[in-house]
């Protein structure tokens, strides 16, 4: 293997099959922290990454070379449904972390309390869970960002408070950020702190290995464990080989929400729980122009939320540079193309709703992405609609002139009555345009017959495959899920390392020998 630079990232030179203690299927928030734990415990770890490595001083400089570079499928995936709904995820070492905004919240309490008693998970409580979650949070230094902000991010401020809503400041994964704005590109300055700036050096810093642009193709089983991977990675010259991966202890799977069910599905692993219960977040989005400048494009994205009725809603803010506007002028031109000359009087913002509803994905044998369908049910449209109405009434009282809701050949409402006579009839699954980046529960925790995975991660019908990603989050948390995945991450590594300890270790050594 030749290594590049000091990262412990990889490249394969022939078709030489490789061994390791531990291969982990996935870079993104849950991969890596596995990745770290068991490393950091002495385990020979080999990280499996479909994506490329993209360091910071290689960050693309433009929105279309970042999708087509760290995106899957350039960030243009969608559930089928009525209607169908758009979902973008990381491609690249470090999966989403190297593309989101970097909020790091920890889900409710009461949530997790809930979650515990309806999926039998053992051990499982806040008290359990905050030890891990303040380990992940710390490695990543979640912090609250100093001003100024931008006035993208005090008008949610000021409108809600105007409202009497409650709202909270958003902690961030970084350190040394100078709010470039480019978070969702890829941050060309380090400052945020995704797993290739956190966790994934210190896993390499322990002897981990990272092999990137490899695309784990199946699992071999015999006898209720997994034996080895087979893959298909790329050389440092553009060749394509065929590669196997021999893991000796364990296999971590950490491929996302959408593509670790799939995989088990490909390698007929599958239980009967894998990859039926997919939930997301889904979010409306709307365009707020104001009389004066909000400069949204040279601002941070707005770093303050309408908590008042989370978990089930959550009002926020996006991102908006020159090319995301573009982006959502040409979504309905016809409607919005006036704001093309009031740019800088323009901010983005969401409605987030906690959704009910699930869906199903299915592997398919003549393609490399899996069928995956999603159903909203009643009481999520009406998440959905208030929370659109609510958004409308926050910006309003935060001094809009107009607000243009992500609703096909809508004209924007002027007031905020508006938006609450209109929404009943106007917000319809043929018109309004939805979309995630939160995706979870493919294979849900727990003892029940609902769940894929057990109490600790792992794939239950054998005895050494472990699920390390979204798709182990019983529901919907109502938050960003990174500080959620990373803490059940961590936690099921520690879980592994606790029930193999010393022997594991020692068994591990003599291999190596």
């Amino acid at each position: 293997m030749t290594e590049i630079g000091a990262t412990g990232v990889l490249r394969p030179e022939t078709a030489a099959p490789l061994d390791c203690d531990v291969a982990v299927i996935g870079s993104g928030a849950g991969g890596a922290t596995a990745a770290f734990e068991l490393a950091a415990a002495g385990l020979d770890v080999l990280i499996l990454e479909e994506g490329p490595f993209v360091s910071a001083a290689a960050a693309p400089p433009a929105v279309t070379e970042s999708f087509l570079t760290m995106w899957r499928n350039a960030g243009l995936t969608a559930t089928i449904g009525r209607p169908p709904v758009a979902y973008a995820e990381g491609r690249c070492v470090g999966g989403s972390t190297e593309v989101n905004s970097a909020i790091i919240q920890r889900p409710p309490d009461d949530l997790i309390a809930r979650w515990a008693e309806d999926y039998a998970i053992a051990d499982f409580s806040p008290d359990a869970l905050r030890p891990h979650a303040d380990a992940v949070t710390g490695a990543i230094n979640a912090s609250l960002t100093d001003e100024p902000l931008g006035r993208a991010s005090h008008i949610m401020k000021e409108g809600a408070a105007k409202l009497g809503w409650a709202t909270t400041a958003l902690e961030r994964a970084q350190r040394g950020c100078v709010g470039t704005n480019l978070c969702t590109f890829g941050c060309p300055t380090g400052g945020k702190q995704s797993m290739t700036r956190s966790l994934l050096p210190r896993a390499a810093a322990n002897g981990a290995r990272i092999l990137p642009d490899c695309r784990v193709t199946a699992i071999r089983t015999a006898s209720r464990r997994a034996t080895a991977v087979a893959a298909e990675a790329c050389t440092a010259d553009g060749r394509r080989l065929k590669i196997t991966i021999t893991a000796r202890l364990a296999l971590f799977v950490a491929a996302g929400a959408i593509h670790t069910p799939a995989l088990l599905q490909r390698s007929r692993m599958a239980e009967p729980a894998i990859g039926r219960t997919l939930r997301l977040h889904p979010s409306v989005k709307l365009l707020a122009r104001f009389a004066e400048p909000v400069n949204a494009f040279d601002s941070r994205l707005p770093l303050f939320a309408v908590s008042q009725f989370m978990p089930d809603q959550r009002l926020g803010g996006s991102i908006l540079t020159p090319a995301l506007f573009g982006l959502a002028l040409g979504e309905d031109w016809q409607a919005r193309g006036a704001l093309a000359s009031e740019a800088r009087s323009v901010a983005a913002y969401y409605a987030m709703a906690r959704a009910e509803g699930t869906g199903r994905i299915r592997a398919l044998p003549w393609s490399r992405d899996p069928f995956v369908s999603y159903a909203l049910t009643r009481r999520d449209w009406r998440l959905l609609t208030e929370g659109l109405a609510r958004l409308a009434r926050v910006m309003f009282a935060a001094g809009a002139t107009r607000v243009f809701p992500a609703i096909a050949g809508h004209p924007g409402w002027t007031a905020p009555g508006q938006a609450l006579v209109e929404l009943e009839s106007c917000l319809s699954p043929a018109r309004t345009n939805l979309m995630t980046i939160h995706l979870f529960s493919s294979c849900a925790m727990g003892e029940n017959a609902r769940c894929g995975v057990d109490s600790f991660g792992r794939l239950k019908g054998f005895e050494n495959v472990f699920l390390a990603d979204a798709s182990v989050i019983p529901e919907a948390p109502g938050v960003n899920p990174q500080a959620t995945v990373m803490a059940l991450a961590r936690r099921t590594a520690q879980a592994f390392l606790a029930a193999g300890g010393r022997q594991a270790r020692l068994h591990a050594a003599r291999e190596r020998m």
